[in-house]
């Protein structure tokens, strides 16, 4: 039996509708594009069929007409969101969802760059929009707070960033100028990009240069110090074995002095060591109490830096009992610290 014409009619509109869908969402913001010729070939692998090019061609004629997209009127042509479209959700985004939006915001101000942040505005704006719609008091219901001191990111030039991002998601090389801390001049690197790292207001890439490729080459680039970055078809390398979770739980980004675990002991003012009985330092910490005021953590860490500045931080607070190397360490600057305030007595 044939189908109705109805039947045919509504079908080839449902799948009309799937198809615009599709096509809707591979299309970046500007200054990114997507080429018609792109778009027909993720259209081809995502439906296993071949779809005219004149098709696709009439398909974003038609949207343009309902969307804010953009065309760079090429033959054939390259097609944008305009950046200030708002975001495209469906179902649309409901107060509680648009809400944790916002409050992602307060964090990415203060912790990211505003590159980052300008790639999904339009998502905190239509949350803006739908809470106000909602509670025009909501801007006097969240409260952001940090105890370490503030910094301001550092600049990222948007070419940059979006040439690492691009690299970094299709797993393609990159050349870059890259200028080091203190320097007046830059390398020039071809870069295999890993993994991106956030760390307080700096981000980082994880990567190796050139065609080295072991677990002992990977090396850490701070984005804000990569001058120029130029996008190449070649396959980025990947060494084996490398896990970015794995890297970063080594120690990689907390500075190793040594391969070997610390069996820490400290002592603490009792008021000073309350959070570590609910955010401990290890999974076999013990604190023991010495008497009313004190109390002694002791705990297997990893012997970094960063465990030394966060010793530093309680500053007269703690006594650091063992290792005996590591008690050294912190008699001999206490000692340099009074020397330097005895200086201008």
């Amino acid at each position: 039996m044939n189908a109705s014409p109805d039947k045919e009619k509504n079908g080839t509109s449902l799948e009309t509708a799937h198809r615009y869908c599709k096509i809707l969402r591979m299309i970046p913001k500007e200054p990114r594009k997507i080429g018609t010729r792109a778009i027909k070939q993720k259209l081809d692998e995502q439906s296993g069929e071949s779809i005219l090019l004149r098709n696709v061609q009439r398909d974003l004629n038609i949207l343009s007409d309902l969307f804010p997209l953009i065309s760079d009127h090429k033959r054939p042509a390259g097609w944008s969101w305009k950046s200030d479209a708002p975001g495209l959700d469906i179902p649309l985004m409901d107060p509680v969802t648009a809400l944790s939006f916002v409050m992602v915001k307060e964090f990415l101000a203060s912790a990211m760059p505003p590159a980052i942040v300008r790639n999904i505005e339009s998502h905190f704006s239509q949350a803006r929009t739908i809470l106000s719609e909602t509670s025009r008091s909501w801007p006097d219901k969240i409260g952001l707070l940090s105890r370490s001191q503030p910094l301001n990111p550092p600049q990222i030039e948007s070419a940059v960033f979006d040439t690492v991002y691009d690299c970094l998601l299709r797993g393609k090389r990159f050349s870059a100028e890259y200028r080091r801390r203190g320097e007046n001049t830059n390398d020039a690197y071809t870069v295999n990009p890993l993994g991106i790292v956030l760390l307080d207001s700096v981000i980082y890439l994880v990567c190796t240069l050139w065609d080295y490729n072991q677990l002992k080459d990977i090396k850490q680039l701070a984005l804000h110090r990569i001058v120029s970055a130029e996008k190449t078809d070649e396959d980025g390398l990947i060494p084996q074995g490398f896990n970015l979770k794995t890297y970063i739980d080594s120690g990689a980004f907390s500075y190793v002095q040594s391969q070997e675990t610390l069996r820490l002991s400290v002592l603490f003012d009792r008021c000073v060591a309350q959070h570590l009985q609910e955010t401990p330092l290890s999974e076999d910490q013990v604190i023991t109490d010495i008497d009313a005021e004190t109390v002694r953590v002791q705990a297997t860490v990893l012997d970094t830096a960063q465990l030394r500045w966060w010793l530093l931080g309680f500053g007269d607070k703690i006594e650091v009992e063992a290792p005996d190397f590591l008690r050294e360490e912190y008699r001999a600057v206490s000692e340099k610290m009074m020397g330097r305030y005895l200086k201008r007595q």
